[in-house]
């Protein structure tokens, strides 16, 4: 079996949000949050921030265009009015950032508020941005605005239930968990998501469904014991096989929400379901394929699987193999399954 295990490693690396793009977000987010946190009035509402999002459980991939700040009030309740801390809420970004078109960096959004922070400059791929989420307590989780912003005056329709923390500490716990796959020392279920949301992206782009649903199908299919294996091209595999079997159940059943346990929404349309898992099913006819090929083959089939971001190819290339999947004359390739020649190949590179 063809496992591939340094280019893989290299592949993982591609898809993490590192260095110095982290280092802006960590600083941004910070900087939002104590903004936020000593505002007086915001205070008396009992303002607690935290991160949410594939972010802060650290399965979005590189380059990663936004985190999210949840803004939990905890002195309010779904009684509360969403455009009265909505708009207290924004009134204190904008006093600071300034409004986009009027020379600041705050987009007022359905029910959030976000702020930019370019790039420094021509380095693209270090731009993001930190979207506010206002919240109030909802018994154990939480309500945030409704999208409708006419809703709002509505008592029974401008909060929406929803659970984020929750949802990250079952991911950590999915994660960290004694019965789930490990490659060597390391917790493979947040990585294997991180390359199957960049597998989405290269193969299925804007259409839906989006990284968040791959994520929660990925998320059952672990849960449930039912990805196994003891590498990173195994595990991938696997779960591209079971994300194309939970996207097809959606199609009848659809996807709920880990947590809450109702639909996922925005709904998908039972033809979107079906396209997205007989997309999965081929690629991972394609992944299995490249288990049982040589290692030159194996990463052709892996960098077509894989895509390219702004780092170029995720998944480097072997030692002796050219990008047709060929071995380059002259130069022998290196296979991650032969112990000796890997081993080698890890000293060398070490």
């Amino acid at each position: 079996m063809e496992i591939l295990g340094d280019q893989f490693e290299g592949a993982v690396s591609n898809v993490s949000i590192s260095g110095e793009k982290r280092q802006r977000a960590i600083a941004a987010h910070t900087e939002v949050r104590e903004l936020l946190e000593t505002d007086s009035g915001l205070k008396e509402w009992g303002i607690d921030t935290i991160l949410i999002g594939s972010y802060a459980r650290e399965t979005g991939r590189y380059p990663g265009k936004d985190v999210d700040v949840f803004l939990r009030f905890k002195a309010l309740s779904t009684s509360s009015n969403p455009t009265t801390i909505y708009d207290r809420v924004a009134k204190v970004l904008i006093a600071h950032y300034g409004l986009v078109g009027q020379g600041g960096r705050v987009t007022l959004q359905a029910r959030s508020v976000k702020i930019d922070f370019a790039a420094p400059g021509s380095q693209a791929d270090l731009a993001f941005s930190v979207d506010a989420v206002p919240a109030v307590p909802w018994g154990e989780h939480w309500g945030i605005p409704t999208r409708d912003r006419d809703s709002w005056s509505e008592p029974s329709t401008r909060w929406i239930k929803t659970s984020p923390v929750l949802f990250a500490a079952e991911t950590d716990a999915l994660s960290t968990s004694a019965s789930s796959p490990t490659v060597g020392t390391r917790n493979a279920y947040k990585p294997v998501v991180r390359l199957l949301r960049q597998v989405r992206h290269t193969h299925l782009a804007e259409a839906k469904p989006g990284g968040l649903y791959v994520e929660i199908a990925a998320y059952y299919a672990w849960k449930a014991g039912r990805v196994v294996g003891g590498s990173w091209a195994e595990l991938l595999a696997g779960s591209l096989r079971e994300v194309a079997t939970e996207f097809e159940r959606a199609a009848t059943a659809e996807l709920s929400d880990p947590i809450l346990g109702t639909p996922l929404r925005p709904a998908l349309s039972e033809a979107q379901w079906h396209i997205a898992s007989k997309r999965f099913v081929l690629l991972a006819s394609r992944a299995e394929q490249a288990l049982r090929a040589d290692a030159c083959a194996a990463a052709a089939i892996w960098r077509e699987i894989l895509g390219s971001n702004d780092r170029g190819q995720v998944l480097p290339l072997p030692p002796g193999c050219g990008a047709d999947g060929r071995p380059i004359l002259g130069v022998a390739a290196v296979s991650a399954t032969g112990p000796a020649r890997a081993r080698g190949f890890a000293r060398s590179h070490g």
